[in-house]
């Protein structure tokens, strides 16, 4: 039994007759007889009520047929699937990001290629920057949003700069500060919290520089691992922390954000992937983000 015998069965099933059926199929009324008789010797059974004016499926014949339908579309479906593989239309691409650096475009570009590319399926995972960059250089993520690339990874890796996101204040919003704009050597006093050094030295490291161009070392009460665990520790009263301005879409709710000046310690975003990836879901991904860089770098992220 081949597909044929199906195609000719389904069309003789929705006509009522072998001749509307070859008229539809594009072939001889005999071919179309001979292939119904072929069939009904195959499965060993009636298919057809031949009896009246029209043919009618017998109650073999139904089952026999929605099974036909569920085969035809597999079938057409295998196809469909393999025409989108041959175009890179169809696939997983897999897509690292961190909660600040992606939280206000991220949901946008994702949206967008889910709607230029149905037959591309997005693996998003949730990853630490430096843990993406090792990640692209072995293979096991196909893009990544995170920090600008430094040694060792700029040898391996290609990257291209989003935006950069101005540091600003997080405060109760009680706190003095709260909804006004602190000049740096007023942090000078405060206990401030930041992102451990581990986590993030980018910024741990241009807070240290920030404060002594400003002539202080700044007094730093806690530190966290995480974003969210910095924000609980500023509700909880530790202090002021200075964080990127995107943070403020994991919980703006309860806490205050107050621009810095002079405002000359930024963090950048930036899209990382492997230059062996030569994937067509990898540049579609790239190009939407290109066409949207001016977007995103005009709004800050958002």
């Amino acid at each position: 039994m081949e597909l044929r015998h199906l195609r000719y069965f389904q069309a003789v099933a929705e006509f009522g007759s072998m001749t509307a059926a070859a008229r539809r199929l594009h072939v001889s009324q005999s071919a179309v007889s001979e292939q119904m008789a072929d069939l009904e010797s195959t499965v060993g059974a009636a298919l057809f009520d031949r009896s009246g004016r029209s043919i009618q499926l017998t109650p073999q014949g139904r089952v026999f047929l929605d099974e036909a339908r569920k085969t035809l579309d597999a079938a057409q479906r295998a196809i469909d699937l393999t025409r989108l593989s041959q175009k890179g239309e169809f696939g997983t691409l897999s897509v690292g990001f961190f909660l600040w650096g992606a939280g206000g475009f991220f949901p946008r570009i994702i949206r967008e290629y889910r709607r230029r590319r149905p037959g591309t399926r997005l693996a998003l995972i949730d990853m630490h920057a430096s843990e993406q960059q090792i990640a692209l250089e072995e293979g096991r993520l196909d893009v990544g949003l995170t920090r600008p690339l430094e040694p060792p990874f700029t040898r391996t890796l290609q990257s291209e700069l989003l935006y950069r996101d101005p540091i600003v204040a997080v405060v109760r919003p009680d706190h003095k500060f709260a909804d006004r704009r602190v000049h740096v050597k007023q942090l000078a006093e405060e206990p401030l919290v930041l992102c451990d050094r581990k986590a993030n030295s980018p910024l741990f490291d241009g807070v240290l520089a920030l404060c002594a161009a400003e002539g202080f070392s700044p007094r730093i009460v806690n530190t966290s691992p995480t974003w969210s665990g910095v924000l609980t520790l500023v509700e909880a009263g530790e202090g002021v922390a200075l964080v990127p301005a995107g943070v403020r879409h994991l919980r703006a709710k309860g806490l205050a954000f107050s621009e810095l000046t002079p405002n000359t310690l930024s963090i950048g975003l930036a899209v990382a992937w492997n230059p062996n990836n030569h994937s067509a879901a990898l540049e579609d991904f790239l190009a939407l983000l290109r066409e949207q860089r001016a977007r995103i770098q005009k709004s800050g992220g958002d």
